[in-house]
């Protein structure tokens, strides 16, 4: 039968299905040629060869074989849409896009279609007609597509268009497990726009992950004593000029490498900038996962003998988290790039400190805690800053105005905040916000909704994206920065208080709302911690007003970012090495894991 001798069309075709189903893809791969030797212009058999090719990460000969299957079969939406995702894979956006579209321009009911759509339309910032696809996937599936719910409300979210937030959270709530095969699980870093309870977010998390578990078999890993080196492994997409990149640098820098030998599993761009290569250089070792399956990637990280491999992704934007579902290591952390927990079963220990999540939250993750002693963040002490602060005026801010700045991403604003905000400026006739420019829907929208409370349009200021450097300069010409909630600032906190800038933080209830308490609780300033919308109201009112009491806050402010070891990198990573030589000696006696401060 494997020959493919005196079967049918139909039988090739039922027996390479089956193949390709279960995974073997090579022998698929032989059972649909056998097809076209019978059937040279068989649509299926070309399309689902194609396929296959396109899953080998054989792109070219994926193309020729989908179009092949088109020209027989013009009219069949998957076909559009598959060449398209292939067309995506070779960097061909615009092509990808046209096939996408044509796809449901023959069924408008073709829901992968609408995915496809709203998903690339993100990626190229058109986030309202990403919004409008994903609302399509949500009416076709009826509500039971978690992935379309929440990337909705995120949409929405980057837009500033909120009326429709409370229905989509709404329905996030009521959608049931996808065990019971009426819905797919809701990804989980879309919650972070919604205030949803620690439990609710682990309830959705475990869905996500369990989701993912299983569909992978993981590796099966036996105690063993440690070797001179333990061989710990960092995994991220964002190994270049990003957010946690900044971050890490520094404490990447200050291993012990007498002690760990460190690897770092990259599948993200391969950029040739200054942030990539001091990462190269903090590592023993450098891998490019990027072009590998992740099956594969599993495999060459247990091929590595990694004893800890440190996820610094979660669930955030590109994750490969199938590769963490196959559990290539004996232990696996997660760390940084996600606030919150990973769900599921294949994460052993969360990274944290007693400020994001406090004692007896423990039971809102799937992880054993870890508190470092003072922040879970680590900075850099290399990072550019400005020794004074930077004339208003070079930055396009009137130099005679209260400039308070919210930097942070437009996904993270809100109603609540947003009422704060306005409460301020109208108090304080000088006060102008000063935003990082985003897309042109969410300024017309938050324009226009500062308008109809009577703010001048002229009092919100949008700041052109500048490379890190410059950025951080120009934040030191700040007054004040308000923080979001309840998705707070992480970088972009660090950021305001290294730049000098005093900042506001509204805590709430989860990991992602307390990281800018959490730098400021490391700084000793406490009292720029508010836990509810009237408090926040009040710290941004007295500050905005009280002009010198603000001044001897910075002076403040300014004094523990040269004294305290929060922006000491160095300092960061003996902690941080404790607590994985404890981890690994809890393994090695044949111990589960156990949550602990270090």
């Amino acid at each position: 039968m494997s020959g493919g001798k005196h079967m049918t069309a139909d039988q090739l075709l039922q027996d390479a299905v089956k193949l390709h189903l279960s995974g073997d893809l090579d022998g698929a791969a032989r059972q649909y040629k056998n097809l076209l030797k019978l059937s040279p212009l068989h649509p299926d058999g070309l399309h689902l060869s194609g396929l296959v090719a396109m899953q080998k990460g054989q792109l070219t000969e994926a193309e020729r074989l989908i179009r092949g299957a088109i020209a027989a079969t013009p009219k069949a939406p998957a076909f559009h849409g598959n060449l398209g995702t292939v067309l995506l894979g070779q960097g061909r956006t615009a092509d990808a896009m046209a096939c996408y579209r044509r796809a449901v321009e023959l069924d408008d009911s073709f829901v992968d279609g609408w995915r496809n759509i709203a998903s690339l339309a993100a990626r190229l910032d058109d986030h309202e007609g990403s919004a409008l696809a994903y609302s399509n996937v949500v009416r076709l599936t009826g509500g039971a597509d978690g992935g379309a719910l929440g990337y909705l409300g995120l949409e929405l979210a980057v837009l500033c268009d909120w009326d429709n937030l409370p229905v989509v959270k709404e329905a996030i709530s009521a959608l049931p497990s996808w065990r019971t095969g009426k819905s797919l699980p809701v990804p989980p870093f879309t919650l972070l726009v919604h205030d949803f309870s620690p439990a609710e977010l682990r309830r959705h998390a475990d869905e996500a992950a369990t989701f993912i578990e299983s569909r992978v078999a993981p590796m099966v890993h036996q105690p063993k004593a440690r070797r001179p080196r333990l061989r710990l492994g960092y995994l991220s997409e964002d190994f270049h000029d990003h957010a946690t990149a900044y971050l890490l640098a520094e404490a990447l820098e200050s291993h012990d490498r007498s002690r760990f030998e460190i690897f770092a599993y990259s599948y993200g761009p391969e950029d040739k900038g200054a942030v990539r290569t001091r990462l190269r250089d903090a590592c023993d070792h450098w891998v490019e996962l990027a072009a590998l399956s992740e099956a594969d990637c599993a495999k060459r990280i247990a091929a590595d003998g990694i004893d800890i491999l440190v996820d610094l992704k979660g669930h955030t934007g590109r994750a490969r988290t199938s590769i963490l579902a196959a559990r290539p290591a004996p232990i696996q952390v997660a760390w940084l790039g996600f606030p919150g927990t990973f769900g599921g079963t294949c994460m052993d220990y969360i990274i944290a400190d007693p400020y994001v999540i406090p004692a007896g939250a423990e039971n809102d993750y799937a992880e054993q805690v870890v508190r470092l002693p003072l922040c879970y963040q680590p900075n850099d002490s290399r990072r550019a800053r400005a020794a004074t602060r930077e004339p208003k005026a070079k930055w396009g801010l009137p130099e005679d105005a209260f400039v308070i700045a919210v930097f942070n991403n437009s996904f993270k604003f809100n109603a609540e905040t947003l009422a704060v905000w306005v409460a301020v400026l109208q108090a304080q006739p000088d006060a102008v916000l000063w935003f990082v420019e985003f897309h042109p829907a969410a300024t017309a929208s938050l324009r226009a909704m500062m308008g109809a409370v009577g703010i001048d349009a002229s009092r919100l200021i949008f700041a052109p994206r500048l490379p890190q450097a410059e950025h951080m300069l120009r934040l030191s010409a700040a007054d004040l920065f308000l923080d979001t909630w309840p998705c707070a600032g992480h970088t972009t906190a660090s950021d305001a208080l290294w730049a000098g800038v005093p900042l506001v933080a509204w805590a709430g209830r989860t990991f992602a709302s307390r990281v800018a308490g959490s730098l400021l609780h490391a700084l000793g300033l406490d009292e720029l911690i508010a836990e509810s919308q009237g408090g926040y109201h009040a710290l941004a009112q007295h500050l905005a007003k009280d002009r010198e009491a603000l001044e001897q806050v910075r002076q403040r402010l300014w004094a523990a970012t040269q004294a305290s070891p929060l922006f000491d990198g160095k300092a960061f990573t003996p902690p941080l090495e404790r607590a994985l030589d404890t981890m690994w000696a809890k393994w090695e006696k044949g111990e589960k894991p156990k949550g602990f401060d270090v």
